[in-house]
């Protein structure tokens, strides 16, 4: 160790420890540490510290009545500053020299996700908008770093909420997926009749993209909010800006399809092949940032008793195109006895009760006989939205579990 200092600031207030911690870290010549000890996790200074790309930061002690950070001065790396004031100047202006983006690419290859969102924060508070952010610093950042994201990217497994918002976009992948060569298939049609099956696989498609609303909503009012308390602000903000422009081509597209008669083939080809690769294209791209970068910010600073909140939260508003093992198994049962009814009523009161159900729970009937006729009825009114499992088939009686999906 070339030259140690300690700066002890436990117990001070917020203003008296940037006055000693700044300093002292600015004073850092290469090759020198600094030992800072404080009665809190300084997880903020932590950022701070990442983004400037000068200092190697790491803990010797992580609590619980205390914490020391290490902070070492490394060489700098070269340019970084001027190429980010470089950046911030250029993309007030509207555009990003490809001289500046080669440099960008390489300061980029050395960060991890955590870092990203700081300097992506760092640059809106000087005055570069969200937009620009998304369309510059974003897109440069995936396209050196997109294996070596996928490589460095933490996994975890159920019921942890970030394992379920990836299953969560692999489903909804699938169903882009399916769009795309509809897409093709439509762009070469003359009619509505020329599509054949290929105008019912849309409007399903269109139907699950809009049901899997509550995904986002997840993330905008249980994920998001814990990141803000850390003060991870604009990655989030972007996150948001893309659900809204998601929300409104999904509803236009689903308009669309299942309106179809009103208008002429060639308005629809025309719409739904500019909604649907938009969506192809953006949502894609958004679902690998998320994975890749947003959920790896999360990941790092969240602590287990925020997850464990996030993961309540995340079960009070539901789930769509996946649900979760355990929440599986949590899911409330209503049961509802058919056989002293008369068969006049039965079918108002399974479906009054239905409708009262919220995603996840369950309705479980007991009648005298196997109501087939009601399995073909959610087949044909609710396609996708429940589950049917036989509990017990006769010879007495049936009970059925039926669950809102």
């Amino acid at each position: 160790m070339n030259s140690a200092k300690t700066i002890d600031v436990t117990g001070l207030g917020h203003d008296e420890k940037g006055k000693l911690i700044f300093p002292g870290v600015n004073e850092l010549k290469t090759g020198d540490f600094l030992r800072i000890i404080a009665e809190f996790n300084p997880l903020p200074l932590v950022h701070v510290l990442k983004a400037k790309g000068e200092f190697e930061v790491s803990y010797e002690k992580e609590g619980p009545e205390k914490w020391i950070l290490i902070v070492k001065r490394v060489a700098p790396k070269e340019d970084t500053k001027e190429n980010f004031k470089k950046l911030l100047t250029e993309l007030k202006g509207g555009g990003v020299s490809s001289e500046t983006r080669e440099k960008v690419k390489a300061i980029l290859q050395a960060v991890d996700a955590e870092t990203l969102g700081v300097l992506e924060q760092e640059l809106i508070r000087g005055g570069v908008s969200h937009g620009e952010i998304k369309k510059s610093l974003c897109d440069i950042h995936l396209e050196v770093a997109r294996d070596d994201l996928v490589s460095k990217r933490m996994e975890v497994t159920a019921p942890h909420p970030v394992h379920t918002f990836m299953e969560e976009h692999k489903v909804i992948l699938d169903s882009l997926n399916e769009l795309g060569p509809i897409l093709k298939s439509i762009n070469g049609k003359d009619s509505f009749e020329a599509m054949g099956g290929d105008l019912e696989k849309i409007q399903d498609i269109s139907h699950h993209l809009v049901e899997a609303e509550s995904h986002h909503q997840r993330e905008e009012e249980v994920l998001f909010p814990k990141l803000e308390k850390h003060n991870i602000v604009e990655p989030p903000e972007i996150m948001k800006l893309d659900h809204a422009e998601f929300r409104k081509r999904k509803q236009n597209l689903y308009k669309l399809v299942h309106n179809y008669q009103d208008h002429s083939f060639n308005e629809f080809r025309t719409k739904a092949i500019q909604l649907g690769n938009y969506l192809i294209g953006e949502l894609e791209s958004h679902i690998f940032k998320e994975d890749n970068i947003l959920y790896q910010i999360a990941l790092q600073v969240l602590g287990q008793d925020e997850w464990e909140e996030v993961k309540k939260g995340c079960d009070k508003i539901g789930y769509c195109c996946f649900t979760p093992e355990d929440y599986k198994g949590a899911a409330k049962i209503f049961e509802l006895d058919l056989r002293p009814m008369p068969p006049s009523e039965r079918h108002e009161k399974i479906f009054s009760m239905w409708y009262s159900l919220e995603v996840g729970q369950i309705l479980k009937i007991i009648n005298d006989h196997d109501p087939k006729p009601l399995r073909y009825q959610f087949e044909a009114e609710h396609k996708d939205k429940y589950e049917w499992e036989y509990e017990q088939e006769g010879p007495k009686n049936w009970v059925v579990k039926i669950k809102k999906l």
